[in-house]
């Protein structure tokens, strides 16, 4: 069960410690050997040099050790009329959730879709930014352990409001991967290049491109460890988003936070498997109400044996006096999901400085933005909130600055760049500025 640690207690404050540090992620452990991400890394490097020479081969080698032993080249792409009949098959319930979930999502991301900016004006000088789409994306979509609709949206519609020309899909020829109602997802998005391919070789393959699989420019999408890494790896080679790994929750909440739902949303991101919750509070009474409630609701979830594991290896409910202390906390957790249930949330939210996702008040749960409410769900983990953000129409933007010089403007400028050019002793520099300056 879930544990209740003080901050007061050394002992307790030194396992809250050990669970920060768990979820952050070391160089070291990457970079030198004998940690458990280094040898994964190294796992994943022999797997991307296996795509980089065997292209198509290798998938189907992948796809037959972790998915179906009979997979060959010729299911790696699937056929759009395949997507189209699973619609037809898949229950009126569940598309029109889906398609409810495309359109509000769709809503979202073109109203947060950057506006072109007004030029700043000098005498003589126009200077703006324009955003423009990437010409391709890579959509990784997880798939080993159930299906998952909704990150093809949460992926899949920012890229399409921002204007991506391209957009192609690898998901894992699991039985979910297959599912009617991952392909009928795919054919509401009116999406046409999709793959059968997991893991880190579906990363490979995104980014040196196969016979059968195109590269792409960029690759995003959550996944294991193993997907993580291999974007990382291939960073420079193709862009990437983040690292968006197993899932985590931090609820932030005085005496005035409701015990059944900040228990109903640990166990939601507990489910996961792995995932993680933890619950920071200045009520005492609080914790050990959300334990109780914990206790309660446990039985009748489906998941039982992967949330209990959750809860007992990497979820804590933290307990301190000071509202400030623990703010301090989430920011060094910077968490994946934040609910705050507070008197004042707003003041809360405005010293909250690293989270992928907020939600305000109790009747904020995580699920409506991990399915419905517009925000995509692709978010980082592992406290990489502290630099990095979740998926959405600027994952798929480039910004480029635009600088227009008239010659008066040019004349009031130029005497710097030359002084400025000349002290760096490049003196190319310098005679390109005064080269156009009138005799």
């Amino acid at each position: 069960m879930i544990a209740i640690l003080h901050l007061e207690d050394t002992s307790q404050r030194q396992r809250v410690e050990s669970l920060l540090g768990r979820l952050r992620l070391d160089v070291a452990d990457v970079v030198l050997s004998g940690g458990p991400r280094a040898r994964q890394a190294a796992a994943v490097q022999e797997i991307l040099a296996d795509v980089a020479a065997r292209g198509d081969q290798a998938i189907v080698d992948s796809c037959r050790k972790f998915d179906d032993p009979d997979f060959t080249a010729a299911q790696i792409r699937v056929d759009v009329a395949e997507m189209a009949q699973a619609a037809q098959r898949v229950d009126a319930q569940q598309l029109t959730a889906i398609r409810r979930s495309i359109a509000q999502v769709r809503q979202y991301q073109a109203h947060v879709m950057p506006p072109d900016t007004q030029p700043l004006t000098r005498p003589g000088v126009e200077l703006s930014m324009r955003f423009t789409p990437l010409d391709s994306a890579g959509l990784c979509v997880p798939g080993g352990k159930a299906a998952y609709p909704s990150s093809i949206i949460m992926l899949a519609v920012p890229a399409q409001v921002a204007g991506v020309d391209r957009i192609l899909v690898c998901a894992p020829p699991s039985k979910y991967g297959r599912s009617d109602l991952m392909l009928a997802t795919y054919h509401e998005l009116g999406l046409t290049e999709v793959f059968r391919a997991g893991g880190a070789a579906a990363v490979g393959a995104m980014a040196f491109g196969t016979a059968t699989i195109s590269r792409v420019d960029k690759i995003v999408g959550p996944g294991n460890s193993y997907v993580q890494l291999a974007k990382r790896a291939l960073a420079g080679v193709v862009g990437i988003d983040g690292y968006l790994g197993p899932s985590e929750v931090l609820v932030l909440a005085d005496e005035t936070g409701h015990p059944a739902f900040i228990a109903s949303d640990l166990l939601a991101q507990a489910e996961h498997d792995p995932g993680s919750g933890f619950l920071l509070t200045t009520s005492a009474p609080l914790a050990k109400e959300v334990v109780a409630e914990i206790q309660r609701q446990l039985p009748a979830r489906s998941r039982g044996t992967a949330i209990s594991r959750a809860l007992d290896e990497n979820s804590a409910i933290i307990v301190d006096g000071s509202m400030d202390r623990l703010v301090d906390l989430a920011n060094r957790f910077a968490a994946e999901h934040v609910n705050l249930q507070t008197a004042d949330d707003q003041t809360i939210m405005a010293r909250l400085r690293h989270a992928g996702a907020i939600y305000l008040g109790a009747y904020s749960p995580i699920a409506m933005g991990d399915y419905i409410a517009g925000p995509s769900h692709c978010l980082p983990t592992n406290t990489t909130a502290r630099f990095s953000s979740g998926i959405s129409v600027y994952e798929f933007l480039k910004r480029s600055s635009v600088a227009r010089y008239e010659a008066r403007g040019l004349a009031a400028d130029a005497p710097h760049v030359i002084t400025l050019a000349n002290a760096e002793h490049l003196d190319a520099h310098a005679a390109s500025v005064q080269v156009r300056m009138a005799p």
